[in-house]
């Protein structure tokens, strides 16, 4: 634990101590300000958010086959978990870390520091955490502890165990002052410029300790597993989906649009997977399509054909990887309407809104629908999971049952009060009806005794899908994609098939995304060359955190 808070130290040192007069002051303007309040640099903070992890959901999303390609027969290169040579494609998790918020959240801190706003200093503090965690969790190693030094030309990448101790450390720095904003509440000004939490410290404290839920329970496969760790940090993060991390988008031009919604017209020939079809209409979990065993979440989340005929599920069809839709060539007939359609739209093929902000559009797949970066129900799968693993079965059914039920709140749930956010649920909301036939149906186990990981890790990939990308690809990895649960002798991602992998992977699936081609290819190759980033397959180098 010494080593942890000293870390802390060294890194909040550092911030204070570099400063960042310098960075603003670079063609000084005597008309504008130079030193713009805290308030209203944090907006941008949150809008950097989607702008790294929608932008490269788009290829990661393909490796965990939440979507995949639409033409048949592409064998699309992220599909085959391969990669873009010399390119910036997936690179922009890379960006958002060191350049969207990067600095820009340094200068919330040093500025709020001076000026005794605790609640703006745990808050940048928390986002600083998030995105290294992200960071490490998608490219491997990173620079960390040389991240933002001045006057440097190359940046010294550091292993992932330290990067996950530093994320740890950030976040008990972010806590300290969240909680010292809360003992001074009349002077806490967060809500000017927080658009998600509305300047509630509390919730960004809950937010702080479901990072290191996360970070703790990444390390599943290794001796030092805490499983008591996980659970208290669960039971201090999210409490409730009014706690729920989304960031809104106002829908008024282009750039302040959802990237996923109609109108930007990003994932036009992107496609929803079998696997996660299967998984929504009783295939997998039930091991039957019949009308009583398919999940009511699936006309929400999910977009039918406009014909209905052969699928026994009520025509909702996917996409293997590499494959594509084998009828994406039709353009009539009865092919044409079997095509599987796209993310936002039930039977709709190409875009019907570039033109105009409609109120259409389909789950997260809306102009102005939220995008979330952690919800209570993720909460409770880890939860869940780590009680598993602890072996309290009791406590693990009640976890796994509460994530289940909170991503029907998470879809039932008004979102007009944030910025007027379009609802996510299509038409109306899910049933209380529909919510208890399903809750006791084949698709969910009734009592402990019954409990498997391959049901808390399927569920939890349901509720973490079309937005929590990353985190999936952590559970995928951590189970090395095929593992074998124990007490069904089948994969605990049943159901789910590795593509035929790209030549350059030799043989290998995909474990990491490589550094942002134009900052670290171009400028910093010979930090990259010290642990193999020159590889041509260096992709597909095991991350830490999976090993034992």
């Amino acid at each position: 634990m010494k080593q942890r808070i000293y870390i802390a130290g060294f890194l909040l040192t550092m911030l204070i101590a570099s400063g960042c007069k310098k960075y603003l002051n670079i063609n000084s303007d005597p008309d504008t300000t130079q030193a713009p309040s805290v308030g209203s640099v944090f907006p941008a903070m949150l809008a950097a958010i989607p702008r790294g992890t929608q932008f490269d959901a788009r290829y990661v999303g393909k490796y965990i086959q939440n979507w995949l390609t639409m033409a048949n027969g592409n064998n699309d290169v992220w599909d085959t978990h391969s990669y873009i040579a010399n390119s910036d494609a997936s690179g922009d998790i890379w960006r958002q870390t060191y350049y969207g918020l990067g600095k820009n959240l340094d200068y919330i801190i040093t500025t709020g520091l001076r000026d005794n706003r605790f609640d703006y200093v745990g808050a940048a503090i928390a986002l600083k955490a998030y995105m290294f965690q992200t960071a490490t969790d998608y490219h491997g190693e990173i620079i960390f502890n040389d991240a933002f030094k001045e006057n440097t030309y190359y940046f010294k990448y550091d292993t992932q165990d330290v990067v996950y101790k530093g994320v740890d450390s950030l976040c008990r720095v972010a806590i300290k002052y969240l909680e010292m904003a809360e003992a001074v509440k009349s002077t806490n000004t967060l809500n000017l410029g927080d658009y998600s939490y509305n300047g509630d410290v509390t919730k960004w404290k809950r937010f702080t300790y479901g990072i290191l839920a996360r970070n703790w329970n990444h390390l599943s496969n290794k001796a030092s597993y805490n499983a008591d760790s996980v659970i208290k940090y669960c039971d201090n993060a999210l409490a409730s989906v009014a706690d729920d991390f989304v960031i809104p988008f106002d829908a008024s031009k282009n750039d302040d649009a959802n990237f996923f919604g109609p109108y930007r017209d990003n994932l036009t020939l992107f496609r929803q997977s079998n696997f996660m079809v299967r998984l929504l209409d009783g295939t997998t979990l039930a091991g039957t399509t019949w009308a009583e065993n398919r999940d009511p979440r699936l006309p929400h989340m999910l977009s039918a054909s406009a014909d209905t005929s052969g699928t026994n599920n009520g025509g909702y069809r996917g996409v293997d990887p590499g494959l594509g839709d084998p009828l994406s060539a039709s353009t009539s007939g009865v092919n044409f309407r079997r095509r599987v359609p796209v993310l936002w739209a039930d039977t709709t093929i190409g875009n019907p809104s570039a033109a105009t902000f409609l109120d259409n559009g389909k789950y997260l797949f809306k102009n102005k629908a939220v995008m979330p970066v952690m919800t209570y129900s993720e909460i409770q799968f880890i939860k869940a999971e780590a009680q598993f693993r602890k072996n309290n079965l009791a406590g693990a059914h009640a976890a796994y049952l509460a994530g289940i039920n909170a991503h029907f709140d998470f879809i039932n749930k008004n979102y007009s009060g944030l910025r007027g956010a379009a609802n996510i649920f299509n038409g109306s909301p899910i049933s209380a009806t529909q919510r208890a036939t399903y809750l006791a149906s084949r698709n969910v186990q009734q009592t402990p005794a019954t409990l498997t990981m391959t049901d808390i890790m399927l569920q939890k990939y349901i509720s973490g899908w079309a937005w929590n990308w990353v985190e999936t690809w952590v559970d995928l990895r951590r189970f090395h994609y095929t593992d074998i649960d124990p007490l069904t002798g089948q994969q605990v991602f049943k159901g789910f098939t590795l593509p035929t992998l790209a030549a350059v992977n030799l043989g290998k699936p995909v474990y990491r995304v490589r550094p942002r081609y134009n900052s670290e290819y171009v400028w910093n190759l010979d930090e990259l060359r010290k642990f193999g980033g020159d590889k041509s397959d260096y992709h597909t180098y095991e991350m830490w955190f999976s090993k034992p």
